[in-house]
């Protein structure tokens, strides 16, 4: 359990106490007429759950400073490995979170061990991905995360710093139909990259840690870690959605997709943006699960058929 420092309360005067006085020996105990039910609203730490930091429209998330103590119980009480394909949690729907546990111990700890896991070693985290079903994300691009890029690569993929995001019970909705395709890797899939298209601009919808609502469109990087957290919330991972024969090792990252036609599996698409196309978000409102994705297949299907 976090533990949270509670709100100092002033001593109570010695009178206050008068009734918990010992009696004589033998004297009768009075009884207590319309005895009061127990003030809690006096002591609200004690009967209410509350965040553990405050957030912005745009879903940046600031966490509150934590005491030494609380620390040490973090540090004793370790943290979850990311779980590797093959975990069945990264194959099933992640359920969400109901409104009323968003401040409860459980959802603030789980956030608060999600930033400290993917800080310094990616850029976004998704709850399945520590064992975890529930509809929950983190995300965050700093300066030395993107260090081992050139300007030039950072430009291309419009990839700028942003300050940490938690998002519960998200929505994406693509706006535009623009899309682009670059190298992606996860945090699961250690080891391995990979080309995949995603939408270029996205509009991020949810409810932030405090409770307070999340609206924000992201372009570029930013949207594309959006959209690759949202797919673990649905049971997807990347190598799902990538272009196979792009597959390779991340220290051959940089070795150029192949180019000529394959008479099996077509041509690979090129790296970089593209103004038409889309990407699986594509005639798609908004996102919120794999059963969405299914119903579009079968009225796909049915169309077909019509024909």
């Amino acid at each position: 359990m976090h533990l949270r420092a509670l709100p100092s309360a002033s001593v109570a005067s010695s009178s206050s106490f008068s009734s918990f006085a010992t009696r004589a020996p033998g004297a009768k105990k009075k009884k207590m007429k319309n005895r009061r039910p127990f003030p809690t609203t006096r002591f609200p730490a004690l009967m209410t759950r509350s965040a553990y930091g405050t957030s912005s429209t745009d879903g940046s998330w600031t966490e509150n400073a934590s005491n030494p103590f609380n620390d040490l119980i973090s540090l004793a009480r370790g943290k979850r490995d990311i779980v590797q394909a093959g975990e069945s949690c990264l194959y099933e729907r992640s359920m969400e979170v109901p409104l009323e546990d968003i401040e409860s111990t459980e959802i603030q700890d789980l956030v608060s061990e999600m930033l400290a896991i993917v800080k310094g070693r990616g850029v976004g985290l998704a709850a399945p991905q520590i064992g975890v079903k529930k509809r929950v994300f983190v995300m965050e691009d700093t300066k030395e995360g993107m260090s081992d890029e050139s300007e030039e690569e950072r430009k291309s993929k419009k990839r700028v710093p942003f300050k940490a995001k938690a998002v519960i019970n998200p929505v994406i909705t693509p706006i535009g139909d623009a899309s682009a395709a670059f190298m992606e890797g996860c945090l699961s899939v250690q080891g391995y990259r990979a080309l995949v298209r995603r939408h270029l601009k996205v509009k991020l919808k949810g409810v932030a840690p405090d409770g307070k609502p999340i609206d924000v469109d992201l372009t570029g990087w930013p949207a594309r870690i959006a959209q690759h957290e949202m797919d673990h919330l649905n049971g997807v991972l990347y190598v799902d959605r990538m272009e196979k024969r792009t597959l390779r090792r991340v220290d051959k990252v940089s070795a150029p997709v192949p180019t000529d036609r394959h008479e099996e599996f077509g041509t690979c698409p090129s790296v970089g943006e593209i103004a038409t196309g889309g990407s699986y978000l594509s005639n798609k409102s908004a996102i919120t699960g794999v059963d969405d994705i299914e119903t579009l297949t079968k009225k796909s299907k049915n169309r077909r058929k019509r024909r």
